[in-house]
């Protein structure tokens, strides 16, 4: 079952990340990279630090807070919306992790969906952030100059 999640988000991540390069601007373009970057870095991370989601990933809070930070920093200087939802929900992602740390209760199983259940959101926010590009794009070219006197 693990195999068959790591591929349908490999499979989105694809996608999106395809669909981002072709038809979106710079921030959908650099949102895409700071995604697939993100998820090798993780993949590394957890590799080479694994102990089985039974105690706080260090590796993967890392790179969580990597992808944070470059996120915030496409927020803001950005002149989209989209940014900043990708942002909030990434930092529900890394809000997951810092709870774990304060307690070590925490079930594994639990804890793995939740840190992984965020990456889906801000997929979804990268296509639309993507499609409105697109649809803006169209309008102002539909659109003919009209110089008013």
């Amino acid at each position: 079952m693990a195999l068959l999640n790591q591929l349908f988000y490999l499979f989105v991540l694809i996608a999106v990340a395809s669909y981002a390069g072709w038809q979106g601007g710079w921030p959908e373009r650099i949102g895409a990279t700071i995604m697939v970057v993100g998820s090798i870095l993780t993949v590394i991370a957890a590799m080479s630090f694994y102990p089985g989601w039974q105690t706080p990933q260090a590796g993967i809070f890392i790179v969580d807070l990597l992808v944070l930070a470059a996120f915030g920093n496409l927020a803001l200087n950005s002149d989209r919306y989209w940014p900043l939802w990708v942002t909030s929900f990434h930092l529900i992602a890394v809000t997951i992790h810092l709870a774990t740390l304060a307690d070590r209760s925490v079930a594994a199983l639990p804890y793995a969906w939740a840190a992984e259940f965020w990456a889906y959101p801000m997929l979804v926010g990268i296509a639309a952030g993507t499609w409105n590009h697109r649809r803006r794009a169209r309008a102002s070219v539909r659109r003919p100059n009209v110089v008013r006197y």
